[in-house]
């Protein structure tokens, strides 16, 4: 799909809180999505309200709009998904704060307002991602205070920047992790 066409997608679905499937055919298979309300983007960044097959929102992605292959604005059972939201009371919502300018300001002001983030280089290694905060921040590389599953410190890894492809956050497994490691 051509990149106009994505990005008038995108616009579309940001100013009518439509539900969508973001489609990554060049990092996932092609029937992979994520499904969620764009809540907020720009011309390098989507930033996706994601909800999970439990019908519940479940936290946030920043995606490279770049890294999109298709957006589908008609998505299957939408009104059933959105009529379950809005029983259970789930507000979608932009994140207050968080800055889509760069790749450097994505990460700090992510890293400034929740405790954790998922760090994601499917590019690289598309089967791990780093969950942790950060503890420094250069020009071309982030180093990650790591924890584990099991809500411990790991150490440090760094990253390349040009590398990052998804930054997950504020959703239950952070959250949880967050929780039993009593951060913040």
């Amino acid at each position: 799909m051509p990149a106009t066409e994505i990005e008038k997608k995108i616009a579309t679905a940001k100013r009518y809180t439509k539900l969508v499937e973001c489609y990554r055919g060049v990092l996932e298979d092609e029937d992979i999505y994520d499904l969620g309300y764009v809540v907020d983007a720009n011309e390098k960044y989507i930033l996706l309200h994601l909800v999970d097959d439990r019908i519940t929102l479940n936290g946030y992605s920043v995606l490279h709009v770049s890294d999109l292959t298709e957006i589908e604005l008609e998505v299957d059972h939408a009104r059933f998904i959105e009529k379950a939201l809005e029983i259970r009371k789930k507000e979608i919502k932009k994140p207050a704060l968080v800055d889509l300018s760069d790749i450097t300001t994505v990460l700090s002001s992510i890293d400034q307002h929740f405790p954790l983030m998922s760090i994601h280089r499917e590019a690289h290694d598309p089967d791990t991602c780093w969950v942790g905060a950060i503890d420094s921040l250069c020009d071309k590389t982030v180093l990650l205070n790591e924890m584990s599953a099991d809500a411990k410190w790991e150490g440090t890894k760094r990253i390349h920047l040009d590398e990052i492809s998804r930054v997950d956050f504020d959703g239950g497994y952070e959250t949880a992790l967050a929780l039993v490691a009593k951060i913040r």
